[in-house]
């Protein structure tokens, strides 16, 4: 049976046509939408008002299972967070993804891949290399799963919120390496009779995969997060290989097209500080220079140091100096001082041992 949970409201639709004929389908698809996912999909569905006919069929096509399980967790004595590490019902391997407490709202970090193939120099992630990737149920599985672990566990910081508000594809893996899964997941996530998410309330993170990118673009709304961490084209090939086929300076034209097309997409730059490498004051105008005419925000991440890490994460004096810089030129720059470091779950720091040895 296929997952339900991999399914968009028009791909159901068309499987009710194929099996009872067009009259009804879209209707009965939203129906069994806002009965799963509405009501709550981490209860027993409530099928009232469906024929039986069409119950029984529905059964029979689709898992309404959960296609992952908790595997461990551990909780951030210091800001609440809360980081899963999450086992694939399917093969046995683990992903991990982070509830982040914020004032009013709770971000869930979800992962794409089990490792990554981009083997960025300062992401932990990127030591595994790629297992696999994930199947578009086993992306908004993740999301359901925390929900009903909340529901079950009243006693965590995170589980006061009511629900998890935001979406960031920052976990394991670089999203647009998955990109049909991916863009499938987001249109689970912002159906408004599915998981219901604000297209700007969802971001998905990636290194700058040309043409992937323009998929993203074209067939979403969702807000996107530029990783760039430096604005010299040899120096970001050193730290991020990707740099050599997808330069940084073919993306953010990309980038500036679509703005150009009176996009209100959000568009965010991530960049992570790294001590005596990129953080200095030449770096801040480059950065400058190469971002006009670009609305974008930027957020400013010191390094979150782990073991193995051949570079440092510099002083916090240093990181302002740096903001300080961006905004006299006119930027919109923030300095994220990443959630869930003592537990290892912050941008970075996410890979699971036991993942490389299966």
């Amino acid at each position: 049976m296929k997952s339900f949970f991999g399914q968009n409201r028009s791909n159901l639709a068309d499987q009710i046509a194929n099996t009872f004929g067009e009259l009804k389908s879209k209707l009965r698809a939203e129906q069994l939408f806002r009965k799963i996912y509405k009501q709550n999909p981490i209860q027993e569905v409530d099928f009232e008002g469906l024929s039986e006919e069409v119950k029984k069929w529905f059964l029979n096509q689709y898992d309404l299972n959960i296609p992952l399980e908790i595997h461990e967790l551990q909780s951030s004595t210091h800001d609440g967070s809360v980081k899963f590490a999450m086992r694939l019902k399917s093969d046995g391997r683990l992903v991990e993804s982070v509830l982040i407490p914020e004032r009013g709202r709770l971000t869930q970090c979800i992962s794409t891949q089990v490792g990554c193939a981009q083997a960025c120099r300062f992401c932990q992630t990127g030591r595994m290399g790629l297992l696999r990737s994930l199947t578009t149920e086993e992306i908004v599985g993740q999301v359901i799963l925390a929900e009903k672990w909340k529901a079950e566990n009243p006693n965590f910081q995170v589980s006061s919120y009511k629900q998890v508000t935001n979406i960031v594809y920052m976990g394991m893996g670089e999203p647009l390496d998955n990109i049909d899964n991916v863009i499938e997941s987001t249109h689970i996530f912002c159906d408004n009779l599915g998981l219901n998410f604000s297209p700007n309330k969802v971001t998905i993170s990636t290194v700058g995969l040309m043409p992937a990118l323009n998929q993203v673009l074209e067939k979403t709304k969702v807000a996107v997060a530029l990783s760039l961490h430096s604005p010299f084209e040899s120096e970001r090939s050193k730290i991020m290989p990707v740099n050599i086929k997808h330069p940084i300076t073919e993306v953010i034209r990309t980038i500036k097209e679509h703005s150009k097309n009176g996009s209100r997409r959000s568009f965010m730059i991530q960049y992570t500080l790294l001590r005596g490498i990129n953080d200095s004051k030449e770096h801040a105008e480059a950065l400058v220079s190469l971002l006009k005419e670009v609305s974008v925000k930027i957020n400013l991440i010191p390094l979150n140091e782990h073991e193995g890490a051949s570079f440092r994460r510099p002083d916090l004096g240093r990181v302002y100096a740096f903001q300080q810089e961006l905004k006299k030129a006119g930027m919109v720059a923030t300095v994220r001082l990443s959630k869930g470091r003592d537990i290892q779950a912050a941008c970075g720091q996410l890979i699971k041992d036991k993942a490389i040895k299966e």
